[in-house]
Formats: C-alpha cells, sequence, structure tokens
C-alpha cells in the first residue's frame, strides 16, 4: 500500500524466546500489492538460534550460537534453557542464575536473546521495527509474563530511537491460530522444549481470539533429548560412561556437553533418516579416540510413546471440559517433527488436525509470524 509519501516502509517484529531455541518473525507490506508479508529473522546464517547465553571475563556477551560454541570449552559459564526460570518468575527479586564472571538472571538471558534478535533484522534493514512482539505461553502468571516484559524493555532501552511504547505481549497458542487463520474453535497442541501447552483458542472473524481453556504436560524435548543421552552412554565403553556420568571435572563437563548437543542435532536428523551415528567425545585415558553409537527409528519411538500417551491423556482432559463442537487440531513443535507425532494424535484422540497442508501452520516459525502479522494489522499496516 503506497500514498503520497511512497511505500510504506514499517515493520513488526515478533520474538519466540523458547526454551531450546530463539527465533524471530517480521511482517511487513509487499510493495507489488500492499499485502502484509511475513518471513524469518536470519541471526547468524540461520532461521533460530540455540537459547544460549555466555559472559565472558572481559565483559562481552555471547548470545545464540556463539555462546554455545564458546560453551562446549566451559560449560559452567554457558546459560541454557533458562525460560522456565522466567515462567516461575514469582514477582520478586529476579533469581541468580550463575555469580560467574558476574552476577546474571533468567531476565538478563532474555534481554540478550531478544537484543540480538532486534539487532539483527534491524541491521539488515536498516530501520527500526513499529512494534516488538514477544510470545509466552498462555498460562504464563503475571509476574512470569512482567519479567519477559522487563526483557524486552531492558532490550530496546539499548538502542536509540525506541519507545517503551513499541512492545506488545501475545500469548503463543493465539499467535499460532493467527497464522493459521480461519474461525471457530482451534485446539493448539505445542510440544515446546519444557512441556506441551495444550490451548484451546476461540477464533473470531476479525481475526482476534481468546483462549477458552489451557493445561500444561511435562513432557517436553529436552527430557527426551536427556533420555537419549544416557541411552547413548548406556551403548559407550563402560569406563567413559562413568567419566563422563560422575567424573565432576572441567572435562567430563565438557564432554557431557557435546555429547548432549550432538543427541539433539541428531534427533532432528532421525526425522529424515531412518537411523543416525553419533560420535561419542574423546576423553582420555578412557576414549583417546573417537567411538560411534548408532541410534535408531526404534530407540526414539520407544522413549517418545510414554511422552505421547501423557499428551493424549492431557488432550482428552482439557477438552472434556468443554461445551459445543469438536475443535480442529493444530500439532506444532520441535518434537512434531518427528514421524508420525501428530497422525498418532489424531488418531489416539479422535481430532482431525487444521494445518490442511500449510507448512508454515506447523513450521517452528508459525506462532511468530502469526504474531508478526498481528501486530501489522493492528498498526493498520497493508490493504484493508
Amino acid at each position: 500500500m503506497t500514498g503520497a509519501g511512497g511505500p510504506d516502509t514499517r515493520w513488526t517484529l515478533a520474538i519466540d524466546h523458547g526454551t531450546t531455541t530463539t527465533l524471530g518473525a517480521w511482517a511487513d507490506i509487499e510493495p507489488r500489492d500492499g499485502w502484509v508479508r511475513v518471513g524469518a529473522v536470519i541471526v547468524d546464517g540461520a532461521p533460530s538460534m540455540p537459547s544460549a547465553v555466555l559472559s565472558r571475563p572481559d565483559g562481552a556477551v555471547l548470545a545464540g550460537r556463539p555462546a554455545l560454541e564458546a560453551g562446549a570449552l566451559d560449560p559452567s559459564t554457558a546459560l541454557l534453557r533458562t525460560r522456565p526460570h522466567l515462567a516461575a518468575s514469582t514477582g520478586g527479586p529476579p533469581e541468580l542464575l550463575t555469580h560467574w564472571p558476574r552476577p546474571t538472571t533468567a531476565v538478563d538471558v532474555a534481554t540478550a536473546l531478544i537484543a540480538t534478535v532486534i539487532r539483527a533484522e534491524a541491521g539488515r534493514r536498516g530501520t527500526l521495527p513499529s512494534a516488538v512482539v514477544l510470545l509466552h505461553p498462555a498460562w504464563w502468571s503475571t509476574p512470569a509474563r512482567e519479567a519477559l516484559r522487563a526483557a524486552g524493555l531492558a532490550a530496546l532501552s539499548a538502542i536509540p530511537r525506541t519507545s517503551p511504547d513499541q512492545l506488545e505481549l501475545l500469548d503463543a497458542p493465539r499467535a499460532a491460530a493467527h497464522r493459521l487463520g480461519g474461525q471457530g474453535r482451534l485446539l493448539v497442541v505445542d510440544i515446546g522444549g519444557a512441556a506441551t501447552e495444550l490451548a484451546v483458542v476461540d477464533r473470531a472473524g476479525d481475526g482476534t481470539g481468546t483462549v477458552a481453556a489451557v493445561r500444561s504436560v511435562n513432557v517436553g524435548a529436552e527430557v527426551l533429548d536427556d533420555a537419549l543421552a544416557q541411552l547413548v552412554l548406556d551403548r559407550a565403553p563402560p569406563p567413559l560412561a562413568a567419566r563422563v556420568r560422575f567424573g565432576g571435572d572441567l572435562e567430563a563437563h565438557r564432554a557431557w556437553f557435546r555429547l548432549r548437543t550432538a543427541v539433539r542435532e541428531a534427533k532432528e536428523s532421525l526425522a529424515a533418516s531412518g537411523s543416525v551415528a553419533i560420535a561419542l567425545p574423546v576423553l582420555p585415558p578412557e576414549n583417546p579416540v573417537p567411538g560411534i553409537v548408532g541410534l535408531s527409528h526404534t530407540d526414539l519411538g520407544g522413549m517418545l510413546a510414554p511422552g505421547l500417551e501423557e499428551i493424549a491423556q492431557g488432550i482428552t482432559a482439557l477438552v472434556g471440559t468443554l461445551t459445543g463442537p469438536r475443535p480442529a487440531m493444530l500439532v506444532r513443535g520441535g518434537l512434531a517433527e518427528m514421524p508420525r507425532v501428530r497422525e498418532w494424535l489424531a488418531e489416539r484422540t479422535g481430532f482431525g488436525l487444521a494445518h490442511g497442508g500449510d507448512p508454515g501452520a506447523v513450521s517452528t516459525s508459525g506462532p511468530a509470524s502469526g504474531a508478526a502479522a498481528w501486530a501489522a494489522e493492528r498498526l493498520g499496516l497493508g490493504r484493508r
């Protein structure tokens, strides 16, 4: 949409600070037809970054993949999976996560990740966003949401010519529903890193929505990664496994850090292949040369099955409290990319899948792109 002053250059940004990964999505106007378009923010060459932050002794703060890579040398300095600390916020003083090299809190970590995403897209465009939306689970308490807001405000305050009025918060189920579109009730199943959020969203015809019911199930990708890493150690030479599990020294911590990272990446590869080889960490004298341990779909399925059953039971319990027609179901999150996870949940619960072949609706950036489009519409960007 253009006017007398030329093309509308405003754009919006949404950031999803997850337990395992953080990603951003933008929305702006397609100059050829005036419609709102969305896309992923690229940070360090990738559409997502690890939710990792590391403070170096010289005071420099690393966020994302550089922090994860630096943490492999000294795992005690890397802060990982800190979003659950935000979720547990009670409104009191921020909980200290570490004292080295300086006090760090979950709010500090979220600030570094949010600022990294903002700077990446603003640097690419050469302009600042008109609005920044931060996503959060629908079940988060008011103090938890305010902790996230504090992180967003801190990130904006470090960037000249930004305003606190640019910041908004939106729950992830409504953002995911907005990306999918349509009307009526939608059951959003989001299998995250720390837990699975189940939410029923009532979608209105004007693009807004309300959360009618929400429930959290303690099944997430991080628990699976831990279990798979332990399975790899079960198959590793016993001296190496014992050293990694019980050594307690720096080299043992480094070995566990590298193994855990390798398992997470291997799990993603299993979605497209029947088996994957994981290189064991080199840890003299127990393991002076690299070794290999294989994981298969059978291994993954055996560990996924109990968690999926727990999610199915949670779905039945949540929707059983509601009246009216059965909602369609949108299943997303990292574990949803595993073979037949969506189909199994649909068959087990009797709910039809809602994404209708739209890969964007179930992609990792689905809620973030929905939130960016939501903010763009609120600003009046694009055709009306």
